[in-house]
């Protein structure tokens, strides 16, 4: 008898479990030789991963872990919201260029995900083609699915970089579900590296400092340490409709420093650096001390592609968010930085509309200089930003009547290729395109 009750308990306790998997998205580590698996389940259950080269054989096993986070956002009555159970493992010892195949979930208690799979970049130092797709302010809307459409009918995508506001959940934390329900069937095979944007911040509760919970807690980047919060240096605007700080604000700043905040990787020929406009980025700052670093120790002859992601444009002649505070701030500070270490482009969002600039520095063309593209055009429900300035003499093309993506190709050491398609075009015909030769080899005609 008490056999059959101890086993009537378990199967009651087992079947009252929900570890479906759901919101399955990866992202690289440091290297190609590393990927991290998250997904979310509704109750708390084991973080497994096994996977291998053959899909009929996984002969490898990681375990990782999960956690739960609070969110508190009070407008008129406070409004709670309890995250499901996030879930994140890094693979390990990963060959570059290959194709794994994988499965997530809780195998102790009989729930996996679907066998699925990922395709390692090139190590790092190999002379072997990258394709990026580029995104900014995604959002969901009808616009949004196209563009994920237009991605993921481009078989050659070896990884997604995006620049910031990524949910447009602003903080309605259901919203942060949806949107990952909505990417899963492009994020769980094609690496996708994501940054902060304002619609990341995100106060929570009455404690000022608690921010960006939400991206914190669901995406895992390659960081340097966990990450560390402190003062607010530039204020939100009251929202006068609910006496509190902006949810999201478009002017603001603070002590964000690590974790999602800023990071880099390598993968091929490039460096790839995500900064954080949100964050101090003045001299004395973590951030800027951090980058100083970073750029000091790349070495060129193995990486000679650098490429930076940060949600606010330093070279947009768009009306909106023109002159944003903590954006003028992180230019003054850095653009000297990114102009001595040969950066080669910046990619931003922000502004709902798309801009090339020339190679430029200091607001002069410069053949020496950087290109600054704005994508922030991916599809969010704000819509369209197509009030413009006169047209600079560094910016090259722009656009505010259209949604749209960008694909940056590197073709080898010497030559990269940036096109911008719109998404109403059903085959891929290019709108702008650029080729751009490599500034440390001083060759204009690569």
């Amino acid at each position: 008898m008490l056999f059959y009750t101890l086993f009537f308990l378990y199967n009651y306790f087992v079947n009252s479990i929900d570890c479906m998997v759901k919101q399955i998205h990866i992202a690289q580590g440091l290297t190609p030789a590393s990927m991290m698996i998250s997904w979310i389940t509704k109750d708390d259950c084991y973080s497994n991963v096994v996977y291998g080269t053959n899909p009929l054989f996984l002969d490898n096993y990681e375990y990782g872990d999960s956690l739960s986070y609070n969110y508190t956002y009070s407008v008129n009555e406070p409004e709670f919201y309890q995250s499901e159970f996030i879930h994140h493992v890094q693979l390990n010892d990963l060959k570059s260029e290959t194709k794994y195949y994988y499965t997530c979930g809780d195998f102790v208690n009989g729930f996996r995900s679907n066998l699925t799979y990922f395709v390692t970049l090139p190590e790092v130092g190999n002379n072997v083609p990258i394709i990026f797709g580029v995104i900014g302010d995604i959002g969901q809307s009808e616009y949004s699915l196209s563009t994920l459409e237009h991605l993921s009918s481009y078989k050659k995508i070896n990884m997604i970089l995006h620049a910031g506001d990524l949910s447009y959940a602003d903080c309605k934390q259901y919203l942060w579900d949806s949107y990952g329900n909505m990417i899963e069937y492009v994020a769980k095979n094609i690496p996708w590296m994501v940054g902060a944007g304002n619609h990341e911040i995100e106060f929570n509760s009455t404690d000022k400092k608690k921010l960006y919970t939400a991206f914190e807690s669901r995406y895992r980047m390659p960081f340097v340490s966990k990450a560390e919060f402190g003062d607010i240096l530039i204020e939100s605007s009251i929202n006068p409709h609910t006496n509190l700080p902006y949810c999201t604000p478009s002017v603001f700043q603070s002590e964000y420093n690590y974790g999602n905040s800023f990071y880099s990787f390598s993968n091929g020929l490039t460096h790839i650096i995500f900064l954080n406009p949100y964050s101090n980025t003045n001299k004395s700052s973590i951030q800027y001390n951090w980058l100083l670093n970073n750029l000091r120790a790349i070495d060129r002859t193995i990486t000679p592609w650098v490429i930076i992601i940060m949600h606010c444009p330093w070279y947009s002649s768009n009306v909106n968010h023109y002159g944003d505070k903590q954006t003028v701030l992180m230019r003054e500070s850095m653009e000297d930085l990114l102009y001595e270490h040969n950066v080669n482009i910046v990619l931003s969002g922000h502004v709902h509309a798309y801009e090339r600039t020339y190679p430029v520095y200091r607001n002069m063309t410069n053949k020496n200089g950087i290109v600054y593209i704005t994508i922030g055009n991916g599809g969010n429900l704000e819509g369209l930003d197509n009030k413009y300035y006169e047209q600079p003499s560094w910016s090259a093309f722009r656009n505010g009547t259209n949604y749209g993506h960008g694909i940056l190709s590197i073709i080898n050491r010497e030559k990269l290729v940036w096109t911008w398609y719109r998404n109403e075009d059903k085959k891929f015909i290019f709108r702008d395109e650029v080729i751009l030769c490599n500034s440390i080899f001083g060759n204009t005609n690569c």
